[in-house]
C-alpha cells in the first residue's frame, strides 16, 4: 500500500510540469479564422468473435480531443512504462493516467485555451463524431470504464497493517481501457479512426478503498 501511494506521489509531483507551454494556441485558431476545419470521426467496438457475427459497439465512452502536446504525451508514456515494473505500480497506472489528461485540461482552460478542448461521447452504434475542429495535431483519447462487482474486504497481513498509512480494503473497482491516437487536422477533411479494443493503448484497474474497520 505504501509502495502504491508513494508511486503516485511521485507521478501526481510532476502534473504541474505539464504545461500547455508547447502549445501554440494561436495556430489553431488562425486555421480556424481561415476557414481550414475538418472532421474527426471514429468507431470504438469489441471486434466480432465469430466470422459470422457482427462486431460489438461500444457506447458510452469518453472522447477527449486535446491539442498535441509533447510533454503531455512522455508523460503518459512514462506511466504506461512504469505501469510494468510491479503488480502495486500497474494499480497505480490507470489513476496516474487520469489525473495527468485532468491537469493538462485544466492548464489549457487557465491559459485562455479552453476552446481547443473537445469532447463528446460514443454513440450506441459505437460511433462517435468532431467537427469543426481546427487544422493541425491534435492528441484523441477515449476512455472506457466498467465497474466490477464489490469484493468483500481481505483480511490484512502484518506488513500491509503499517503505521505509517491507515488501513484499507478494497470494495470493488472500475476497469479502465485507454484508446491513444494522435491525428492531424486538414482543413475540409474528414479523418475517420476505428478503435478496437484489442487496439487499445492502455488497460488498467481503478480501485474503489475504503477505510478497515477500528481495530
Amino acid at each position: 500500500m505504501i509502495s502504491r501511494l508513494l508511486v503516485l506521489g511521485l507521478l501526481l509531483t510532476g502534473v504541474p510540469a505539464v504545461q500547455a507551454l508547447d502549445v501554440l494556441p494561436d495556430s489553431y485558431r488562425a486555421a480556424a479564422a481561415a476557414g481550414a476545419i475538418g472532421t474527426v470521426k471514429g468507431r470504438v467496438y469489441e471486434e466480432r468473435r465469430r466470422p459470422e457475427g457482427p462486431d460489438q459497439p461500444l457506447p458510452g465512452a469518453a472522447v477527449t480531443l486535446l491539442p498535441r502536446s509533447a510533454e503531455f504525451l512522455r508523460k503518459l508514456e512514462e506511466v504506461k512504462r512504469t505501469a510494468r515494473s510491479s503488480a502495486s505500480d500497474y494499480r497505480a497506472a490507470a489513476s496516474a493516467i487520469l489525473a495527468l489528461r485532468a491537469a493538462y485540461e485544466k492548464n489549457l482552460w487557465e491559459s485562455g485555451a479552453v476552446d481547443l478542448v473537445m469532447a463528446t461521447v460514443v454513440e450506441a452504434d459505437g460511433h462517435f463524431l468532431l467537427e469543426n475542429l481546427p487544422a493541425g495535431d491534435w492528441l484523441l483519447i477515449v476512455t472506457r470504464s466498467v465497474a466490477t462487482d464489490k469484493r468483500p474486504p481481505a483480511p490484512a497481513s502484518k506488513q500491509q497493517r503499517g503505521v505509517y498509512a491507515p488501513g484499507t480494503h478494497l470494495t470493488g473497482y472500475q476497469r479502465l481501457t485507454i484508446w491513444l491516437r494522435e491525428v492531424s487536422v486538414s482543413g475540409g477533411r474528414s479523418e475517420s479512426l476505428e478503435l478496437p479494443e484489442r487496439s487499445a493503448w492502455f488497460s488498467g484497474v481503478v480501485e474503489e478503498r475504503a477505510p478497515d474497520a477500528g481495530r
